[in-house]
């Protein structure tokens, strides 16, 4: 029984062996194509920004913000590129960038007016549509189911609109920006 049981072990061994010459191989080649896709978006980084320049001018957006280690900060209507340079339009008139300046690029979203305004819409009509349902329901205030249901509605309405006014009168004053491009740092994985 004994040697049966350590040629069952043999086989296990062997077994566990090759599974970790397996997963080895795996990791080595997964390192070293992780490593040639690192060094190659390291490489080429106009390649992505161009690419991103080139639909941001044919959507037409309204407004891009551009940043760059040699201008600053940009905001413009609208942005092409030509040869080596990015040229946006800004309020004193175009200016041009040299695309390998650029450190990221942003496009206007809005403001965040109708997210505030819900969410400061959402817990006023609850409210209020708990307080008008209790002071229309209220037996000593000669309430009754009917008007219950009708001065919760209303409590809902008022309190909605006025605490969403108010948090789309806030949110106007956020504006919102999306990311498109930004460039990485040689060491940032």
């Amino acid at each position: 029984m004994a040697a049966h049981a350590s040629g069952k072990e043999r086989t296990a061994l062997a077994c566990t062996r090759s599974r970790i010459a397996v997963l080895a191989l795996f990791l080595a080649a997964s390192l070293s194509t992780r490593t040639v896709a690192q060094s190659l978006f390291t490489a080429q980084p106009d390649s992505t920004l161009r690419s991103t320049i080139t639909r941001i001018a044919a959507d037409n957006r309204q407004r891009i913000r551009v940043t760059s280690r040699a201008t600053g900060r940009l905001e413009g209507n609208r942005v092409f590129l030509l040869d080596d340079s990015m040229f946006v339009s800004t309020e004193s008139g175009p200016r041009a960038l040299a695309v390998a300046n650029v450190d990221s690029v942003w496009i206007y979203r809005g403001t965040a007016a109708p997210i505030l305004g819900l969410i400061a819409a959402l817990p006023c009509a609850v409210f209020g549509g708990a307080v008008g349902g209790f002071v229309g329901g209220d037996p000593d205030s000669q309430g009754s189911s009917g008007k219950a249901a009708l001065f919760s509605i209303i409590g809902i309405l008022v309190g909605g609109v006025v605490c969403g006014s108010v948090g789309a009168g806030v949110g106007s004053l956020i504006e919102r920006w999306r990311l498109e491009y930004v460039r990485l740092s040689p060491g940032a994985t």
